[in-house]
């Protein structure tokens, strides 16, 4: 189109020097009355409207998004919740070593063929070593540890006859009602953690689409770049090489578009996928704070049933249990809200949205 343009540009000259003064007016009035240029302007204009909001978009959607990678992996709340199902704990107002070790009491009164003081401290092995080689971050199972101990005490029975059959049901009696609190914490973790894990994989999904959205930009702005190129590169990478308003600014101003301003179509999906990344956050988001809402029920609840597991529960542990809990859940509610902000996330696809509505009406 330049080339065209600059042939009949010198064809105009060489007419002007053959007609003389009048050949000179008819150009003056071809470069002043053709709207050329001014709808080479408008035109650049506008596109630079749509890919400057796009911009403003993505760069709000890339923030949303790494913080709220940052959020899932976050320790505070995941390690107190586990750190309940640790059997040398009292957090839960008992502690799961000393209840059975003072069940085991009565029963080891009467065994005369057994070293007691050993077979107490097989037990207690049995419980320290489940908490020391399980880390913080992964739920404790406690039915094979109860399975085990209870092989062990019914192994004692036989052999010592004078423990009875009653003393090993008093036994299982007194110890099964704390496991059970044990075995609901380790559900209601189990449960927690292949929920967090599934919006994670969500949100992997959502960062293939965002970079997918960005590379459409680029490929449109770049007719040089072929998608392939960017078959590793990070989204941060990608925006600040390529997206960032500045570098966009340079390229529309730089007078380098030349011909290549009809093929800068701003995508007919490009609004839809903005949404689609949009809402997919927000929904995400919302799933996940359901999640660790139901998880602090569920924790809470389990904390309040253990006050009535008898008389020997530290109901003033509970409490303290409680209020920790409460404390770091009402943090991490809080500052989920304001460090994904989504609010500005809308308020920039409010604004593209618009932006695309006035180029397409005209304005």
């Amino acid at each position: 189109m330049f080339k065209k343009n600059l042939f009949f540009f010198i064809l105009l000259i060489c007419w002007a020097f053959t007609f003389g003064q009048s050949g000179l007016k008819s150009i003056q009035n071809k470069f002043t009355t053709q709207p050329f240029f001014t709808d080479f302007r408008q035109s650049i204009t506008k596109i630079n409207k749509q890919f400057s909001a796009t911009s403003d978009f993505l760069d709000a959607a890339i923030n949303s998004i790494n913080s709220f990678n940052s959020l899932i992996k976050k320790e505070n709340y995941r390690i107190k919740i586990t750190s309940f199902n640790n059997p040398t704990s009292s957090d839960m107002g008992f502690n799961l070593e000393n209840e059975i070790q003072s069940a085991l009491k009565p029963l080891l009164v009467k065994a005369k063929n057994t070293n007691t003081n050993k077979f107490s401290q097989v037990v207690s092995s049995l419980l320290t070593n489940q908490s020391k080689t399980t880390p913080a971050k992964v739920v404790t199972g406690v039915n094979p540890l109860f399975s085990t101990l209870l092989g062990l005490v019914g192994t004692l029975t036989v052999q010592e006859k004078r423990i009875t059959r009653e003393d090993l049901d008093s036994f299982i009696l007194v110890t099964s009602k704390y496991f059970v609190q044990y075995e609901k914490l380790n559900q209601a973790n189990i449960l927690f953690d292949q929920n967090i894990e599934r919006i994670n994989n969500r949100l992997k999904d959502l960062q293939f689409d965002i970079k997918e959205y960005m590379l459409d930009m680029i490929t449109i702005l770049n007719k040089n770049i072929q998608r392939s190129q960017f078959k590793n590169a990070n989204t941060e990478e990608l925006f600040l090489k390529y997206l960032d308003k500045s570098k966009m600014g340079t390229l529309f101003s730089s007078g380098t578009v030349g011909d290549e301003i009809n093929s800068f179509r701003y995508p007919a999906d490009g609004i839809k996928t903005a949404k689609d990344i949009a809402y997919n956050l927000q929904k995400h988001f919302n799933e996940y704070q359901k999640i660790y809402d139901d998880n602090y029920k569920q924790i809470r609840s389990i904390l309040l049933e253990s006050k009535s597991l008898g008389k020997n529960i530290n109901t003033r542990q509970v409490d303290a249990s409680l209020k920790e809990l409460e404390e770091l859940y009402s943090e991490s509610k809080n500052s989920d809200v304001l460090s994904l902000r989504l609010t500005t996330l809308f308020e920039r696809l409010k604004i593209l949205t618009a932006t695309e509505q006035a180029v397409a009406a005209g304005k």
